[in-house]
């Protein structure tokens, strides 16, 4: 009978621990708010404007969108073209609202390393702004194992 005692004040403890750090959480606003990954399928021009102008819309209503998260965009695909520094001029908008997000902290541009030399593209082509992923698909993966959800 000591034993079943001990074991359920041990397990009341325990609750009520994971109780209090729960509600610490929730009333210092430290609760896990789940990262947001862009979903690119079309691989376009015109659908980097659109998921720009989301986050764009969402960042000037604060209140809907989190900056501590920034939405990751892993690029492998011809998307990626947009941003190499010979084609600013024909994108120079497209560039300029990204590097203004990311500036923000709104969103976080990743290009696949594999796509890069596929394409026979250096990594210098691309702004500073843009960061590198050994392999786009996994790294989406990787996101998503995480807790990210699509955007």
């Amino acid at each position: 009978m000591g034993v079943a005692r001990l074991f359920l004040f041990k397990l009341i403890l325990v609750t009520s621990i994971c109780q209090y750090a729960q509600s610490e959480e929730l009333s210092t606003g430290q609760h896990q708010i789940p990262g947001y990954l862009g979903q690119i399928q079309a691989h376009t021009p015109m659908e980097l404007e659109s998921i720009f102008q989301r986050v764009d819309d969402l960042l000037k209503d604060d209140s809907q969108y989190h900056l501590n998260q920034p939405l990751a965009l892993v690029l492998h695909g011809e998307e990626v073209r947009l941003f190499l520094r010979r084609n600013y001029q024909d994108h120079q908008s497209l560039v300029d609202q990204a590097a203004r997000l990311e500036a923000f902290n709104a969103i976080d541009i990743q290009v696949c390393e594999t796509w890069l030399r596929d394409a026979n593209v250096d990594k210098s082509e691309l702004p500073a702004f843009v960061n590198t992923v050994p392999y786009g698909p996994d790294r989406e993966e990787e996101l998503l194992e995480q807790g990210y959800e699509y955007f």
